[in-house]
């Protein structure tokens, strides 16, 4: 799809004279031939070299990505894994402040069996004190 620079200005916000002066910056024409900046270059070359390889003749031949998993999903369970992702941070949070209960809860219960333990073995001493 291509746009004009009136949409482009639209979309950005700005005017469209300052789009046509941005996209000067990226290219310019000299001596009936065509300039084009390092920004630029660097644009086609994520644009076009990212997943292509140059085989052994000097073509350049492209790749189809690699993934271990493909898995394809219907609109609701997109929609619902769509959800999963957004609600994983508060969950992640959650879960973190459960588990950070669960080990305060934990420490509470060795601390009462330790008082527990420790009154056991006071009473245990003043009932043989008192049976001397």
């Amino acid at each position: 799809m291509s746009y004009s620079t009136k949409e482009i200005a639209e979309i950005l916000n700005v005017s469209d004279r300052t789009v046509r002066r941005y996209l000067k910056s990226f290219i310019t024409f000299e001596n009936k031939g065509l300039k084009v900046s390092e920004k630029m270059l660097d644009i086609l070359k994520k644009e076009y070299l990212n997943g292509q390889s140059a085989d052994t003749i000097g073509h350049i031949e492209k790749e189809s990505p690699k993934y271990d998993i493909v898995e394809g999903f219907s609109n609701e369970e997109y929609q619902e894994f769509q959800k999963r992702l957004i609600e994983y941070p508060l969950l992640k949070q959650e879960l973190e402040y459960h588990k950070k209960s669960a080990e305060s809860h934990q420490k509470q219960m060795e601390r009462i069996l330790q008082i527990m333990q420790e009154r056991n073995i006071l009473e245990a001493a003043n009932n043989s004190n008192l049976l001397k």
